[in-house]
């Protein structure tokens, strides 16, 4: 039996892209830190810092995929 290996570095970036866009279609109410938080509380201890990662990086990916669209006037 093989044993499934899972990628926390990749599904906190998941996680962060679809935080931040929850909490910009939610105008707020939703804060993407929470739901880190909530979600952190299924990743082991010893991937923590790599699902942290991951997810700061998916947030900040989504926050500059944001602001490229209304520099050039795409629909949001």
């Amino acid at each position: 039996m093989t044993k499934e290996t899972i990628n926390y570095d990749k599904a906190g970036y998941a996680d962060g892209y679809a935080a931040a866009q929850i909490q910009m279609l939610t105008l707020g109410t939703n804060k993407a830190d929470d739901i880190e938080k909530q979600q952190l509380l299924k990743v082991p201890e010893i991937a923590k810092s790599k699902y942290r990662f991951g997810f700061e990086d998916g947030k900040n990916k989504y926050e500059d995929d944001y602001s490229m669209d209304a520099a050039f006037g795409f629909d949001l």
